[in-house]
């Protein structure tokens, strides 16, 4: 295992503690809420949250071990859900992050700056499942399942920006009161894959290389 790899593991191991940190906290605090608030259809519900953006592939996988890949950044959320029935409700969500790229050996030498930040952004909708009275009256587990478009803006020589579909799975816990707010935490996996043809490649075929990214937030939720 190279050193990059063992760095990147670290910064998801550190990443992951303290989303789960974070999370802690707020189901802490949503357990102290008097009651369980009664879902009913029709209603909305208005999320935002932030935590990390984990990238989990290479970009492009380099035979001597030194790839191409994006690094881990903060990741802003916001997310529109309209409850159809007392467990399923339908979402548009959209998710921005900021990072760096790191330049492996596949990547033309010549390639410099301005600089190596690249902003990654998913727009998804779908369907968030919330059972109730499976972990007590004021927890409820939820479930996202969803697809969209991710998108990379490179800010690097010689590449191009891309959009690529993907796939939305989220695990979450969403803490429920009697008032008008919830905190949420949540774990999601955008798959996709990612055109190494808009980098400024070397000694490769360009292919579309698979890209796995995982989002650690935690949040709150407004029901109006």
């Amino acid at each position: 295992m190279t050193i990059t790899m063992k760095r990147e593991s670290m910064n998801v191991m550190a990443t992951a503690r303290r989303a789960l940190g974070l999370a802690a906290g707020a189901l802490m605090a949503a357990t102290v809420a008097s009651a369980q608030v009664q879902q009913t259809a029709g209603g909305w519900r208005i999320g935002a949250s932030t935590g990390g953006y984990v990238p989990h592939s290479s970009l492009i996988r380099a035979a001597d071990s030194n790839d191409t890949r994006l690094g881990s950044g903060p990741a802003f959320s916001l997310d529109l859900q309209y409850l159809a029935s007392g467990l399923l409700s339908v979402y548009v969500n959209g998710v921005v992050s900021s990072g760096t790229i790191k330049l492996g050996s596949s990547i033309r030498p010549s390639v410099v700056g301005p600089s190596n930040q690249v902003m990654v952004g998913a727009g998804t909708a779908g369907v968030v499942l919330a059972p109730n009275n499976w972990f007590g009256d004021h927890i409820q587990p939820t479930l996202r399942l969803g697809g969209g478009f991710k998108w990379y803006s490179f800010d690097l020589a010689e590449t191009r920006s891309q959009v690529r579909p993907t796939i939305d799975i989220g695990l979450g816990l969403r803490g429920v009161g009697t008032g008008p707010i919830e905190v949420t935490a949540e774990v999601r996996y955008l798959m996709s894959s990612f055109d190494q043809g808009k980098l400024p490649t070397r000694g490769i075929a360009p292919q579309a290389q698979r890209q796995s990214d995982l989002v650690f937030a935690v949040g709150f939720g407004i029901r109006p």
